[in-house]
């Protein structure tokens, strides 16, 4: 009889490397898969948080009979904020709103030592897309927060200087709800400026708004008209914070309707066809987009 050979008790060299190769080959295949699985769940959150600022502006309009102004700064006592800050109630945080007592800039009003600008400078996570990375803390510095959401300027201020200009109600939309922007998507931090939700109209290049406006001493100002067509960057390099409108969704921007409805436009949009949805009474026609 032959003697019993041993059986074997392991991969050889080349198996393994094989095994290796066809794991590695697997985890590529699966990877951008993962990554696509993931982008989608954080554009749904972000359509979700569009969604709800529409709603928000909404509701604000229906117990006021207009809309919150752009930026207001008027009034005794003292009432000092963006539209974000005014619809901060409509989002969740109405103990926030109420500890600024109506002003988001005093430096007294709260007794804790720190003042109002504390309020500014809290991280509002309803204002802050999740593919947004800009920002690894949302924050500027101590007083300023970032958002990666702006307002039209053509349907909350459309007017110099947009400090205290008259609210505006859902009929000053005349083009219809539907076909007319009220807010959009932009980065928190854009080239060496960026999106700061309660920032005020003394620079616009850092205030949560698009399509037009200038500084209160005329400089500074927005891009208008074909020119403020959404930027396909989606990081802060190359970014132009005086175009603002931007997206970190790869090819789409997500932008809120008048209607409250929430669109996922191509940032490649006809630059005429954005133009006629940014504006709220132009009478020109919309086709698809």
């Amino acid at each position: 009889m032959h003697p019993l050979r041993r059986g074997r008790s392991g991969f050889t060299l080349v198996e393994l490397l094989v095994v290796i190769a066809i794991i590695g080959v697997l985890i590529g295949l699966l990877l951008p898969a993962v990554q696509a699985a993931r982008e989608a769940a954080r554009r749904t959150s972000c359509i979700n948080q569009m969604k709800q600022l529409g709603l928000a502006s909404h509701n604000y309009h229906d117990s006021r009979q207009a809309f919150p102004p752009a930026y207001e700064d008027q009034g005794t006592p003292l009432r000092r904020g963006t539209l974000f800050f005014y619809l901060l109630p409509y989002v969740e945080q109405t103990a926030l709103f109420d500890a600024a007592q109506g002003d988001s800039y005093a430096n007294s009003r709260i007794t804790n030592g720190t003042g109002n600008r504390a309020v500014r400078g809290q991280v509002i996570k309803e204002f802050v897309c999740p593919s947004d990375s800009t920002s690894s803390n949302k924050t500027h510095n101590a007083d300023w927060t970032y958002s990666s959401y702006e307002m039209n300027f053509q349907t909350f201020a459309n007017r110099q200087p947009i400090k205290n200009a008259p609210a505006k109600t859902l009929r000053d939309m005349q083009d219809g709800t539907s076909k007319t922007l009220a807010f959009a998507e932009s980065l928190q931090k854009c080239g060496n400026e960026g999106t700061i939700w309660s920032h005020g109209s003394w620079n616009l290049h850092w205030m949560p708004i698009f399509g037009g406006g200038a500084r209160d001493d005329g400089t500074g100002a927005i891009s208008t008209g074909t020119a403020s067509v959404p930027q396909q960057v989606q990081r802060q390099s190359g970014c132009n914070s005086g175009r603002s409108t931007a997206s970190a969704h790869p090819g789409v921007m997500n932008v809120a309707m008048g209607d409250g409805s929430i669109r996922s436009i191509n940032k490649d949009i006809a630059a005429d066809t954005w133009w006629r949805l940014v504006q709220v009474a132009d009478g020109e026609v919309i086709g698809d987009f």
